[in-house]
């Protein structure tokens, strides 16, 4: 059975993906689609499956060593366990039912004596109390031990893993038992009585004490009348309403804990908006491109090469299609007035693009949040990405500008060298329908633009990557660091108010898109979709590390038109099975994910980015593939060896 639902699950991640490369559904519905049929095709195996059973399960090593190993264990089935764990916390409640009643109605008897004494009261009222926090306590035990699997997650065997609990996003089942628990009021009354009867006015402390323990006896009657002995586990009703628990239990956790997985990315997401719309408004990108084109000089190489840093730059901190089109406008007419073909001019731009975005912070945190990184390692790995795509793009930018290849038509040379700008801004002007704006002047109108902002998209990066500040305070700070820069300016206020608005707005697709993200996450790490996955991924799975770079680097590929490896789609919901049941390093999974989205970042015909660039310089989006793809596969291929040599054992 567990390898006729392991089948069933890869056949639905093979048609999502499928879907998702016919373009017939995306991302931002196909992912959280996704973990909700993985959830319950396994949670449906799960009620199906026999009392016990025998499969495989993932322990994580301790000690320095770590690693995973997957053992072979016989063990209650998780519905079984699961149907355990609900009858021990029914007995449980209907127990300490009981027990405030039976108190109630003994300390009536008693304060019907007139004979009993208040200190005679007060001494019996201490013994229940020691009787009701032991037996609170025995609870607690038994239900640890009910949640304990034969199999341990850790090295400690008998560790109590809680059953859909992932806190602080999701309490789980047992924390609302223990809430219930607690609300049985009978140590509340109890305190309120002894403290009652220690007054030393004894009609009053015996008359006081008597409306507690009125109240007490009809917040009993009002509790469920069920007993302990009454509960009947084999009974249809019961099996029936322990299945229900079972899926609502399933979905509620998958709901959840899915969609607050990535709260911290989702937040630097939004602040991330904010920047980038205020660097937009405050037209930083444009000027910044201006001077540079204007101060590289006139050598075709050294422009082009100043541009793709400064585009890699820009794009370190801003994204989306509105900025590729903002920059696209005013970079792409200067690439072509210097003679590059409007292919190698698309190349450049597209690996400076994705060279910064690999810095982005907003990523950083994704890839913290999802692979569980530190830092310090995380930044190594990125930063190794970098590297390779400034080999690339010098690379290009090399074989571009050979003279062979430069075409006849040539920016106008001007006093003092550079580019004729104005040429370039008549070519802008026709792109996009003579929307400029004179050099010199700022957002809203007016004033010069002040040198220092010039500095401004690399400001976050240079705090989370050098500073060590967390992205969100570094997106912070860089808005109000702008915002000192323009304070005097008319309107600054205001821009700044609208710049949060839209960015806020701008951010919700990519914020949707990690709230599916966070679901496949959470989906593929429940006990139950692990069960029944691993049996074949640890067959499929690379295990090596030559196995690794194979099976990755000549793969790189597949991340093309929205497929199985592309690291905003499918990419994502194969790192989750690859974590969950393989001992592949995290490092080395978000390694090959990454080098398979150099391809997927620059060639993907699918982009729309790459949509727009090739309309714009009326080329086709096949032709941008055709040239890119082998200069970045080979860098892609480079990144999976270093990767599998650095991260995965021999």
């Amino acid at each position: 059975m567990t390898l006729a639902v392991g089948v069933i699950l890869i056949l639905v991640f093979l048609a999502f993906a499928a879907l998702m490369f016919l373009e017939r559904l995306s991302a931002l519905l196909a992912l959280p689609l996704m973990a909700l049929v993985f959830t319950l095709v396994a949670v449906g195996a799960d009620l199906l499956a026999p009392e016990s059973v025998r499969e495989l399960r993932v322990r994580t090593r301790g000690g320095a060593a770590g690693g995973k190993v997957i053992e072979s264990v016989e063990d209650a089935s998780r519905f079984e366990r699961w149907s355990r764990f609900r009858l021990l916390a029914a007995e449980c409640l209907a127990a300490r039912t009981e027990q405030l009643r039976r108190a109630a109605s003994e300390l009536t008897a008693r304060f019907d004596d007139p004979e009993v004494s208040n200190r005679a009261l007060a001494a019996r009222v201490a013994a229940l109390r020691q009787e009701a926090a032991d037996e609170s306590q025995r609870t607690a035990e038994a239900m640890s031990r009910a949640a304990r699997t034969a199999t341990p997650d850790n090295d400690r065997a008998g560790s109590p893993p809680e059953f859909f609990s992932k806190p602080p996003l999701h309490a789980g089942p047992r924390a609302a038992f223990e809430e219930r628990y607690r609300a049985v009021p009978l140590e509340m009354y109890l305190q309120r009585l002894a403290r009652e009867l220690s007054s030393p006015d004894e009609a009053a402390a015996r008359q006081q004490a008597r409306a507690t323990l009125d109240e007490m006896r009809a917040a009993a009657e009002r509790l469920p009348l069920t007993r302990a002995d009454e509960i009947d586990p084999h009974a249809p009703a019961w099996r029936a309403w322990a299945a229900a628990t079972y899926v609502g239990e399933s979905l509620l956790y998958l709901c959840r804990a899915g969609s607050l997985t990535l709260y911290a990315t989702i937040l630097a997401t939004i602040f991330g908006g904010m920047f980038a719309v205020y660097v937009r408004n405050l037209k930083v990108a444009e000027r910044l491109v201006y001077w540079t084109a204007e101060f590289a000089g006139e050598r075709p190489a050294i422009i082009t090469l100043a541009v793709f840093l400064v585009t890699a730059g820009i794009f370190t901190s801003v994204g989306g299609l509105g900025t590729v089109i903002m920059i696209g406008t005013i970079i792409l007419p200067i690439l072509r007035s210097i003679g590059l073909s409007p292919v190698v001019a698309s190349g450049v731009f597209l690996i400076a693009i994705s060279m910064g975005g690999t810095l982005q912070p907003v990523a950083r945190r994704l890839w913290m949040d999802v692979f569980g990184i530190p830092a310090t390692q995380l930044d190594g790995l990125l930063w190794t990405m970098v590297g390779l795509y400034m080999v690339c793009g010098v690379g290009w930018i090399a074989w571009g500008t050979r003279r062979g290849l430069l075409s006849s038509f040539h920016a106008e040379e001007r006093r003092g060298g550079g580019v004729d700008e104005s040429r370039i801004r008549g070519v802008e002007g026709r792109s996009d329908g003579g929307a400029e704006e004179r050099r010199g002047e700022g957002a809203e109108g007016g004033g010069r633009m002040p040198a220092r902002l010039m500095i401004a998209p690399l400001v976050p990066v240079a705090l989370v990557y050098f500073g060590g500040v967390e992205e969100i305070s570094a997106f912070l700070a860089s808005i109000a660091y702008m915002y000192l820069c323009v304070a005097r300016r008319p309107g600054a206020v205001r821009v700044l108010a609208r710049s949060m608005i839209e960015g806020a707005q701008t951010v919700m697709p990519p914020v949707l898109l990690m709230v599916g993200i966070g679901m496949l996450f959470t989906a593929v790490s429940m006990p139950a979709v692990q069960a029944y996955l691993l049996p074949l991924l640890s067959l499929a799975a690379p295990q090596t590390r030559w196995a690794y770079v194979a099976v990755f680097a000549l793969g790189a590929p597949l991340a093309l038109y929205r497929g199985p490896l592309n690291v905003w789609g499918m990419g994502l919901a194969i790192s989750a099975m690859l974590l969950a049941t393989t001992d592949l390093p995290p490092a080395a999974i978000l390694g090959a994910i990454l080098a398979a989205g150099m391809l997927q970042g620059v060639c993907d015909p699918t982009n729309t980015a790459n949509v727009w660039v090739a309309g714009f310089q009326a080329i086709s989006v096949n032709q941008i593939l055709r040239y890119t793809i082998v200069p970045v596969w080979l860098a892609a291929a480079i990144a999976v060896a270093y990767f599998g040599l650095r991260f995965v054992g021999g």
